[in-house]
């Protein structure tokens, strides 16, 4: 390990190794689940993304994959596709991550790791069975690293010039420390209070902290005493404990967004070696003081047979997850994709969390024929990767379609990005926190009080931002002096040394302050966030807590 390294992973990861990865010795013999029989979930909403969804003029992808007879490599753009994470904000619309791009960190280094924004459209109640339309908004952010805080080389700067077996037809892009498919494989986020992302990811598996324009704001986060295939800071002769495409598949966020559950998808080497094959390592990561701590505690999660795989984990209270769990099939060989209710209350670290099944996937209730199937709706997809939690009594599903891949609704069919939601027969036990916290600063669509608003804020030279669409949200009238408590809201917490948010009204063209990585010593050198200015627009998209 080179000094840089070293310091680097110290810098993120404060916590004697011993602590992080103790395992107490008495352990629970084995989970406990409720009983398998439920209700039908009842299918309430089917939307598609076509498969060849491309971000506007992005450069071209996947000169490294074959690509099939619909869609012929390299492609034309960026494709929006692979989503592994969702966050659904406070308009209705979603946040969407797409994982690596085409399955391999190999054939995935012209993929531009990305974080999308989309609108599920309604079906129309006159043409039954016929998926309603999603529309893609826009592209939110791509990740990258600029201040060089990966201490390892990255495909975009170095890495691309160093490999020997590239095609003809791959020229190297610049050096801008943009995050490809070849770094990083990110399967997991959240969104925490300050605005800023967190990412899990596989090939270390590691945490990543962005801000909320995908910038790294410090070095990658190890997990204690776990190592996968694809680690680059493996040693010679150094075993890695996990298999490839095995790290953070899910990962959910405490209502009070100041700690991380993030949940590994196989089971590490060790746990096979004592029985544990079907156990995956739930871990419990604090991030209340902006960069992510391992507390030590440690719960497991057991599947229903060890070829299954998790697909994501979402938290719906401070005790209790949402959890896909899934086999490796699609199309007709389908047989088991299911939602499970996980809850760690009274479960001592090293134990099991108890299960209940909410959703069978395979047998979805569909009276109205909203899915086209009849009144027996099936998500036989091979990878269902999202979950999201729409209010109590609903909860939406997407699928990872795993572009340019076929098979989910036949051999020869490319999957699409499809978005369901499902009516629960028992409503959930939310925190209200979690339901739709975060909305979009910039103008908004489809609400004509709001639009009045910004229409009156655009002839002052102003911009509405997330303090102003909280209440258009609610549907209240913004108190006479809720812009002038906003702006002294802002000044305390810069003075409490708070992480920077800006949730007063600004100018377009205004230069604003956005929180960049944390300095070694504090926000700052004077204990204050270190800000990098840039400039407001009315087309930026940006994210605040509210």
């Amino acid at each position: 390990m080179t000094p840089r390294l070293s310091a680097a992973l110290a810098l993120a990861l404060t916590l004697p190794a011993t602590a992080a990865v103790a395992i107490p010795s008495s352990v629970q013999a084995a989970p406990t689940s409720g009983p398998e029989k439920t209700p039908r979930v009842t299918l309430v909403q089917r939307s598609i993304l076509p498969t060849g969804t491309f971000t506007p003029g992005s450069e071209p992808s996947g000169h490294l994959v074959k690509g099939n007879e619909a869609f012929p490599a390299p492609f034309r753009g960026q494709p929006v596709q692979g989503f592994s994470a969702t966050h659904r904000l406070g308009d209705g619309s979603y946040l969407v991550m797409s994982d690596n791009g085409f399955g391999a960190k190999d054939n995935s280094a012209d993929y531009l790791l990305a974080v999308h924004r989309i609108r599920p459209g309604k079906a129309d109640a006159g043409k039954p069975g016929a998926p309603a339309k999603t529309t893609f908004i826009n592209t939110v952010f791509t990740l990258s690293d600029p201040d060089g805080l990966i201490p390892w080389q990255i495909w975009r700067d170095g890495g691309c010039a160093a490999a020997t077996d590239k095609p003809a037809n791959l020229t190297c892009p610049k050096a801008d420390r943009a995050l490809t498919g070849w770094d990083f494989d990110p399967e997991s986020m959240q969104v925490a209070a300050d605005g800023t992302f967190w990412f899990g990811e596989e090939f270390g598996p590691y945490l990543l902290h962005t801000d909320q324009f995908g910038r790294l704001l410090s070095p990658p986060v190890p997990t204690p005493g776990v190592k996968s295939q694809s680690n680059p800071t493996l040693r010679a002769g150094e075993k890695p404990n996990l298999a490839n495409s095995k790290g953070f598949e899910g990962m959910a966020m405490s209502p009070d967004r100041r700690t991380l559950y993030p949940l590994l998808e196989g089971a590490t080497a060790e746990d096979k070696a004592a029985g544990r094959a079907s156990d995956l390592r739930m871990f419990e990561v604090s991030i209340a003081k902006h960069r992510a701590r391992y507390t030590g505690a440690l719960w497991r999660y057991r599947m229903e047979s060890p070829e299954h795989a998790i697909g994501d984990m979402i938290a719906v209270n401070d005790h209790q997850f949402l959890v896909i769990e899934r086999d490796n099939l699609q199309g007709a060989e389908a047989r088991f994709k299911r939602i499970y209710l996980a809850d760690i209350k009274g479960v001592k670290s090293g134990g099991y969390v108890r299960k209940q099944l909410v959703a069978d996937l395979m047998d979805v209730a569909d009276p109205k024929n909203v899915g086209g199937q009849g009144e027996r709706f099936t998500f036989p997809f091979f990878t269902i990767e999202d979950v999201e939690i729409v209010d109590r009594d609903t909860i939406a599903v997407m699928n990872d379609n795993n572009f340019p891949a076929m098979g989910g609704r036949g051999p020869k069919v490319p999957d699409e990005n499809e978005y369901i939601e499902l009516g629960l027969p028992t409503p959930l036990e939310v925190d209200k926190r979690l339901l739709g916290s975060f909305v979009p600063y910039g103008p908004q669509k489809g609400k004509p009080r709001l639009a009045r608003l910004q229409r009156r804020q655009a002839a002052a030279g102003r911009v509405p931002l997330a303090g102003v669409l909280r209440h258009q949200r609610l549907g209240r009238r913004p108190h006479p002096h809720h812009h002038r408590r906003l702006r002294e809201q802002h000044q305390l917490d810069q003075d409490a040394d708070q992480p920077h948010r800006r949730t007063d009204l600004v100018r377009p063209g205004a230069v604003l302050p956005v929180l960049r990585r944390p300095q070694r010593r504090g926000w700052g050198s004077a204990g204050r966030p270190n800000p990098t200015a840039v400039v407001a627009s009315e087309a930026s998209t940006w994210f605040v807590a509210v």
